[in-house]
């Protein structure tokens, strides 16, 4: 089996330069641990801060790394320090992942007897396995040519299991495995969608269903404190509403199912997970129909929320008519839900195929971007790029879109709408680095600098910059002033370190290391750096950090002291200076003893 090739700089631009750091400690200290590869799959176990390890896993794919899943709670951007360690192992060390054959590769050789066998003994070694496995034989099949009836008790049982699977762990045990069990949930939902597909929109509606009711009951009994089970429940309210437009309802019916939602959902919104579900009740409501706009004007009025009130909660005295701006902005959408609704007309009008519905409805609510995206999976390219040009207006539109056009191999028409989406509102950082890589691949040189330079502006990162410098050539020297502008401009001062380690201008590294509120990271990166050039200042700040750490007697500060004052010896054997550090040390070894 040929293995998928990674690169370091590929690691490097996926993450924070933090992240990168911290999980490059991981892997030298040994913390990934159970790694194995499955088909183009790596998985592994890291060790936590909050949890005895997490579970990583990482998809590659021929143009690198395609996509990344971690189990811990990470949730500032790119990859975490896990997910770095776990590629770190697999770049340097490819032949220590166990090879796993894949699913299908290991059980084709099986007849239905053993298979039966294996499922059996299964089953009766662990009981909620029956649940689960009778859940899945009723999902929809295209080798199953008759369509089997469904027990909706059949899931309310399997999700039971879900939601019980934690019974018996302690609180602080359990706690960390909440989302764990919100993504099995989302199996479910996602079985619910299989019905849909097929046509089968009673059954889907009943699942999801069951699925809102268990789910909301299960805060009773866990401690979801992060609230991710109760994001999972407040997502239901699309997939809802989607069953709900798939089905022809009389009115006594729609009148039934919008009490049995209504209850469902206060129900939920007592524990905080409300969500987005309104809009599978505005779907029972209304169907197809448009709102009536005195509903939506009342709905507008009454999402204001009454200063009074607020002031009550919150004992501002100082509140303005600014403040009062600031938070009806805050609040979100004027009328909660209505916008969504929209959506899950539209994912219903695309899954039943009716096209020209779905143009229209794009069309009538403005949803630009889906409607270029179906231009271009109708091949209809000129017409899409010729839309989207007018319509878009956000730089991730752009890149959604350019992202497209390159799946269907239209290179030249990705690479212009990624340029005009460069000249657009928004964060550009996701563009820049996107389209950086593919107008080099192009010969595009000048370009190719453009989306780089528009990505390190608001993301800047040392390869990032190394890339600029590369690409800049013989015109760097008049380059050169914008992009450290840029850089001393941003809050990442780690970059900005390490981008003034690189070019050897110590005084100035130092000066960051020195500044106001910079991590201890950063002081570490340019001490270690410097030390053969600078080494009384060494000796100086690793002094400072080493007594400052002592003081506090505490015993996580211990190993970092004693890095510090490791620093420290090396500073003074670089001066040839052993015997004040001995006596130094002697001193401190009295003072903390």
């Amino acid at each position: 089996m040929t293995l998928p090739k990674i690169t370091e700089s590929m690691i490097r631009v996926g993450a924070s330069s933090e992240s990168f750091r911290r999980g490059e400690q991981y892997y030298r200290d040994c913390a990934v641990s159970n790694t194995a590869i499955q088909g183009a799959l790596l998985s592994g176990e890291c060790a936590g801060t909050y949890a005895p390890y997490y579970r990583v896993q990482v998809e590659l794919d021929e143009a690198g790394i395609a996509e990344t899943a971690c189990t811990c709670l990470y949730e500032y951007g790119g990859y975490c320090k896990h997910i770095v360690a776990l590629l770190l192992a697999y770049l340097h060390h490819p032949k220590s992942f166990t090879v796993r054959k894949s699913p299908t590769d290991l059980l084709e050789d099986l007849d239905q007897k053993d298979l039966i066998a294996i499922l059996t003994k299964l089953m009766q070694e662990q009981p909620d396995l029956y649940d689960r496995i009778e859940a899945l034989t009723s999902v929809p099949s295209k080798s199953r040519k008759k369509r089997k009836k469904v027990d909706i008790e059949v899931y309310r049982r399997h999700i039971l299991s879900i939601t019980h699977s934690l019974d018996g762990m302690r609180m602080s045990e359990a706690y960390w495995h909440v989302g764990g069990l919100a993504n099995q949930m989302r199996e479910v939902q996602q079985s619910a969608s299989k019905f849909l597909d097929d046509g089968d929109a009673e059954t889907a509606l009943e699942i999801l269903l069951v699925l809102l009711e268990e789910a909301s009951r299960a805060t009773e009994y866990m401690d979801d404190s992060d609230g991710e089970l109760g994001g999972f429940v407040g997502e239901l309210g699309t997939p809802l509403a989607e069953a709900i437009l798939s089905m022809e309802l009389s009115q006594v019916e729609r009148a039934r199912l919008v009490r049995r939602l209504e209850k469902l959902i206060e129900y939920a919104s007592d524990y905080g997970m409300e969500g987005n579900l309104q809009i599978a009740t505005q779907a029972a409501k209304f169907g197809w129909d448009d709102i009536p706009q005195e509903m939506e004007s009342h709905q507008r009025t009454a999402h204001k929320v009454d200063k009074g009130e607020f002031l009550d909660d919150w004992e501002d005295e100082d509140w303005d008519e600014e403040d009062d701006i600031e938070l009806y902005e805050w609040r979100g959408p004027a009328v909660p839900g209505f916008d969504d609704l929209t959506e899950a007309r539209l994912n219903v009008l695309d899954r039943q195929g009716r096209t020209e519905e779905y143009l229209a409805l794009c069309k009538k609510e403005k949803r630009h971007l889906r409607y270029t995206l179906k231009l271009c999976d109708l091949k209809q390219v000129a017409e899409a790029v010729k839309y989207a040009r007018k319509h878009l207006s956000t730089a991730d539109e752009s890149l959604q879109v350019a992202q497209r056009l390159r799946e269907l191999r239209l290179v030249v028409e990705a690479i212009e709408m990624g340029e005009h989406g460069l000249a657009l509102n928004g964060p550009k950082t996701g563009l820049g680095e996107w389209l950086g890589p593919v107008e080099e691949a192009q010969g595009r040189t000048q370009q190719a600098l453009a989306a780089w330079l528009a990505a390190f502006g608001e993301h800047p990162s040392l390869e990032t910059y190394k890339t600029i410098k590369r690409l800049a050539g013989t015109d760097w020297g008049h380059l050169s002033p914008q992009v450290m502008a840029k850089l001393r401009n941003s809050y990442d001062k780690q970059v900005l370190a390490e981008v003034l380690l690189l070019e050897e201008q110590w005084d100035e590294a130092i000066k960051v290391a020195d500044g106001r509120d910079v991590w201890y990271t950063v002081v570490e990166t340019v001490a270690d750096k410097v030390m053969q050039y600078r080494p009384e200042w060494v000796i100086q700040i690793s002094l400072k950090h080493a007594e400052r750490l002592m003081s506090e007697a505490k015993s996580k500060n211990y190993p970092i002291a004693a890095a510090w004052l490791k620093r420290a010896k090396q500073a003074y054997k670089l001066l040839e200076k052993t015997d004040e550090w001995k006596r130094y040390l002697g001193e401190i070894k009295e003072k903390y003893k």
